[in-house]
């Protein structure tokens, strides 16, 4: 009895193992193919020796052929399902992003920017395949391409395309991935969505826009990397489309022509006269000015910021949150919420903004604009007008001192009148009561660096870069030899499902045969 079953169930994982070598040529190891056929055949032959004289015959001709029968048409009609899922998933793929950070999902402004093309872009990415960042690249690539039909994408191998190499200039430590718009160009430093969308941004505009930022009043250095340096600011500016250059009124009379935006961040010394009188009138032309002060420094703009309705008020934001304290270390840092009633913030309503020292602003009533809030603090903070007792006796509301919600970011904007048949432009005006917020070391906290790029884009007329821009997220990955690959690729798709059919025949031979 015992001899019959195991000749029962040796035949049948011999057939088991043999009708697999089929998916094992798949893999292409000849050498594993030939094992597999060898030990398929050795457990059949072994199955028929072991059996009864006649067993072959009854074995084809009775119960055990029929089940096999519709074992093999079961067989049959799976393949023929999964052979028309897999070219429905090829025809109308659909993915699911598993991941903890969403690395495989682009973000809304990527999905947007891409949704706007209205000419083909073509990205040429010279990697070659023994590259480390070819497939980043390649598969990054292939996702901005199947959101939009516009997107074409090449891979293109540096040492196969010395042409295109010459053309383009491409070097080993330069950017390597270039957008092509008819004969406009832009550069892709590395391989993320954020440098990508980037590029794809600057290719697409039409015409470039300039913001200047004010020098000669002791403002931290646009290009400089230690604090209170701007360059990460700067640098993130010129990832929007936009030129960034500097601005000396004491040099200059007048703000240049060309300027579609001018920013005042953190003046030490007040401006003159006639530089206030020169910013004045590039308002009057329809000009866009922003303006970042700091507590307890007088940038000389008081007259001008009350003719479009805002004021700042001479005090310090005090907010006793403890959160606020987990960053700033100190009640003078707030953390301020975003409006979600103004376009430059209506992203960012959910978004938190930090801002080491602020002033508080107040809307001026009665005059030709009405300003609107960007951010306010929380209700518990208040306007310390007392700003020496804070490194003294502490922070301590007292009476009289303006409570929260305070607003600590405004603007305002005055459409001017209409000249030579043609439409008024408007004019546009942005106060914040910190600058700091600006500095290198503070761009990564928080919503801090969508809000100035935000705020720098409204003012530049750039609507569409109003949004939270796309971030460098980290990806956990198991990196594989090719080894190993095919090991782990053998035991999924070979090894197991055979292991698993052939035990689950064998308990089900030996159960029927008791």
């Amino acid at each position: 009895m015992r001899r019959s079953i195991a000749a029962r169930v040796l035949g049948v994982l011999g057939l088991v193992v043999l009708a697999s070598t089929a998916v094992t040529a798949l893999f292409g190891n000849t050498q594993l193919l030939l094992a597999k056929a060898v030990l398929g055949a050795a457990a059949v032959a072994a199955g028929f020796a072991l059996g009864e004289p006649g067993g072959a015959k009854r074995f084809f001709t009775g119960r055990a052929a029929h089940f096999g029968l519709f074992t093999g048409l079961s067989a049959v009609l799976l393949a023929a399902i999964l052979a028309v899922a897999n070219w429905a998933a090829h025809k109308r793929p659909r993915t699911w992003d598993l991941t903890r950070n969403r690395i495989h999902t682009l973000s809304g402004d990527t999905l947007r920017t891409l949704g706007l093309l209205g000419e083909e872009v073509q990205a040429l990415a010279f990697y070659g395949q023994a590259d480390a960042g070819y497939a980043e690249a390649q598969e990054l690539l292939r996702r901005y391409a199947d959101r939009s039909s516009r997107f074409r994408f090449q891979m293109v191998d540096p040492f196969r395309s010395p042409e295109l190499v010459k053309r383009y200039g491409i070097t080993d430590s330069g950017p390597r991935i270039v957008m092509v718009r008819g004969k406009e160009e832009a550069r892709a430093r590395e391989p993320t969505e954020e440098a990508l969308t980037n590029a794809l941004v600057k290719v697409t505009r039409t015409r470039p826009r300039r913001v200047y930022l004010t020098q000669g009043h002791g403002e931290p250095p646009p290009r400089g990397d230690a604090p209170p340096g701007l360059s990460l600011t700067v640098r993130a500016l010129e990832g929007e489309g936009l030129e960034v250059a500097d601005l000396s009124l004491l040099e200059r009379a007048e703000v240049p022509a060309d300027a579609d935006a001018v920013l005042v961040v953190g003046p030490r010394r007040p401006f003159l006269d006639p530089e206030v009188e020169a910013l004045r009138r590039y308002l009057g032309r329809g000009g866009h000015l922003g303006v970042f002060l700091e507590p307890e420094l007088n940038a000389g703009l008081d007259g001008l910021l009350k003719d479009w309705g805002i004021e700042a008020d001479e005090d310090m934001v005090v907010d006793p949150s403890p959160v606020s304290r987990l960053f700033g270390g100190s009640p003078v840092t707030p953390i301020v919420k975003p409006s979600a009633a103004h376009p430059v913030t209506r992203d960012l309503a959910q978004v938190g903004l930090l801002f080491p020292t602020a002033r508080s602003l107040v809307a001026l009533r009665g005059g030709s604009v009405t300003p609107r809030p960007l951010a306010l603090t929380g209700p518990d903070a208040w306007g310390e007008t007392d700003v020496r007792s804070l490194y003294g006796s502490g922070a301590r509301h007292d009476e009289g001192e303006k409570g929260g919600p305070l607003p600590v970011a405004m603007s305002s904007e005055r459409v001017l009148p209409a000249e030579g048949g043609r439409p008024g432009r408007e004019a546009r005006v942005a106060v914040v009561g910190d600058s700091d917020f600006l500095a290198n070391q503070y761009q990564h906290l928080l919503g801090n660096r969508d809000f100035a790029l935000n705020l720098a884009s409204w003012l530049a007329e750039q609507e569409d870069r109003l949004t939270i821009r796309p971030r460098t997220r980290e990806a956990s990955r198991l990196l594989l030899t090719e080894s190993q690959a095919s090991t782990l690729r053998f035991l999924t798709v070979d090894a197991l499902p055979v292991a698993l059919l052939g035990l689950g025949l064998a308990v089900w031979l030996v159960r029927r045969s008791r």
